[in-house]
């Protein structure tokens, strides 16, 4: 603990580096809606979050600093709200140039949307996040999760909303919630809103969370925690109580920040 402590007071010692930002900039929309003080917050939680974790590069990929920026500040974008979280269990990240194959049969674990069986190949991902064991990212898709930020899927949100879920030790779609009070609110909203979703007649025509929402509720969190962070409108307008329980445990308002940034991209 002393360590870690020593390690960010010399990580915040150092100026951020100025093509970090430039990165961040032009590969993160959402960075423009953000507030100076907000923008010097998550620069420091890139950081820590880079330091303190051990990444590999696999299936032939070489990892690169600018890779780790673009998955970190996507990450930490899920906790500028909460920044004592700070994935105490997430320790190592995987990254493919691709998406990539399991075992020859499916993996009890918490990943991509395709759950087909390729013979002797096993079941095609593109991510997945293992409850104590690592996250696995697919880079490519990672990438355009960051550029294209308001299709309401995204790769690194949704790996990462699965960690936050396994945090309190149950994988179940209700992270740890500050009260009774609260995870009583969350659990009538949530199981509202997957009813609502598999019964909505406009399900593939305009409803804001896709069908893969209803796997399971681990898998509709982190799918709602996806359109919350990237189509807030779309969600608010959709079902206002979820909106208003995922703003209130992420402790933020996407939706005030998006109409910030106006209609066009910056």
């Amino acid at each position: 603990m002393i360590f870690r402590w020593l390690r960010r007071k010399l990580i915040r010692r150092a100026p951020f580096p100025p093509a970090w930002r430039i990165l961040l900039h032009r590969n993160m929309r959402f960075w423009s809606g953000l507030t100076a003080d907000e923008q010097a917050r998550i620069e420091d939680e890139i950081r820590f979050f880079i330091a303190e974790r051990h990444w590999e590069g696999c299936g032939g990929l070489t990892l690169t600093e600018e890779m780790k920026v673009i998955i970190a500040a996507q990450a930490c974008r899920l906790l500028l709200g909460r920044p004592g979280e700070r994935y105490a269990n997430v320790t190592t990240i995987l990254v493919y140039p691709s998406g990539y194959f399991t075992g020859p049969q499916p993996t009890p674990v918490l990943g991509g949307p395709s759950t087909r069986v390729v013979p002797g190949g096993g079941t095609p991902v593109l991510g997945q996040a293992h409850d104590r064991g690592p996250v696995i990212l697919s880079w490519r898709h990672t990438l355009e999760g960051a550029l294209m930020d308001e299709d309401g899927e995204n790769l690194v949100l949704h790996e990462f909303a699965h960690k936050l879920d396994m945090a309190n030790g149950v994988v179940d779609g209700t992270p740890a919630m500050d009260s009774a009070e609260q995870a009583r609110e969350w659990h009538e909203v949530m199981t509202s809103a997957r009813d609502r979703l598999a019964h909505d007649p406009r399900y593939g025509l305009g409803a804001p969370l896709r069908i893969y929402a209803l796997t399971n509720p681990a898998e509709f969190f982190a799918v709602a925690t996806e359109v919350f962070f990237e189509r807030p409108q779309d969600m608010d307008e959709w079902d206002p109580d979820l909106y208003r329980v995922l703003a209130r445990w992420y402790r933020q308002d996407p939706k005030a920040r998006m109409a910030a940034l106006g209609d066009e991209p910056e």
